[in-house]
């Protein structure tokens, strides 16, 4: 692994592209789950209390 320190700053911009696309598709995965949650909530005519979408 490359220390931060020896990067030049191209290398920490490619870096940040990465992660920041990484950012997104997981987002996009999470709202997908959090849609087919609410579908199977409405199916099963379950209450939005169950499932606060905080962790809880």
């Amino acid at each position: 692994m490359v220390q931060i320190e020896k990067m030049t700053k191209d290398e920490l911009i490619e870096v940040i592209r990465i992660k920041d696309e990484l950012l997104r598709e997981q987002r996009e995965e999470l709202d997908a789950y959090r849609e087919l949650v609410e579908e199977l909530q409405a199916k099963l005519g379950i209450n939005d209390s169950v499932f606060t979408g905080n962790g809880d």
